[in-house]
């Protein structure tokens, strides 16, 4: 039983040997050095084309270009519709084509209730006189027209709100309040592009809107 135990071994050992010379390859169907050197070398494919790159420089090779948020402007509604019809009309930023997009503010205007010139100096001394002796408070400003300045008994960023304090001022005994516009409610525009490629980006600064002054450029508040 030994003898026979032994003889199996030496057997299963001469086989093993036999294996990894690579003598038994072409029997079992399974090369020894099939995962080794030399015979990965020989199955490359033209080995001098492969070069070793900086983690840095791959990293940069396989990321997306860099894309920036483009904006012009602030237009008044004409100037926002020539801005528009320019960058529609253009061949080079129609690359850009449904990707703008219009961004609008409202700006209140406005109005103070005034009680005359405040010039010249001896007209108003009887209004002021009146005004200190009923304890309302009063500042000179200029109307958005340009015409003199007025004595205001108040600063209100909406007309309804003006009109509301001219009929308290009237119940106190002042009824020679007016309401004045000194800034006119506004609307202003931009164009903006929030991913525009680099080459994009490029095309859009020197585009022309028909606008002078009002390039795009990068945008306030991406």
């Amino acid at each position: 039983m030994l003898r026979t135990l032994v003889i199996a071994l030496l057997l299963a050992n001469a086989t093993f040997f036999a294996w990894t010379q690579g003598w038994l390859d072409a029997v079992v169907g399974a090369p020894a050095h099939a995962e080794r050197e030399p015979q990965r070398l020989g199955q490359q494919v033209r080995p001098e084309a492969v070069r070793l790159l900086p983690a840095q420089v791959a990293v940069a090779a396989s990321a997306p270009p860099a894309t920036r948020c483009l904006e012009a402007g602030p237009f008044d509604v004409t100037e926002v519709a020539a801005a528009e019809a320019a960058l529609a009309a253009s061949p080079a930023a129609s690359a850009v084509a449904g990707r703008w997009s219009r961004l609008s503010t409202d700006r209140s205007g406005v109005w103070v209730i005034a009680v005359g010139r405040a010039a010249p100096p001896e007209a108003q001394v009887k209004k002021i006189t009146e005004l200190n002796r009923l304890g309302i408070a009063f500042q000179a400003v200029k109307a958005a027209s340009g015409a003199d300045e007025t004595l205001s008994l108040g600063q209100f960023d909406t007309l309804a709100a003006a009109q509301e304090a001219l009929t308290r001022f009237a119940a106190r005994g002042i009824h020679t309040g007016h309401i004045v516009e000194v800034t006119p409610p506004s609307t202003s525009h931009r164009l903006r592009i929030d991913a525009a490629t680099p080459q994009e980006a490029t095309t859009l600064e020197s585009l022309s809107l028909n606008t002078p002054g009002k390039p795009f450029t990068a945008c306030v508040q991406p």
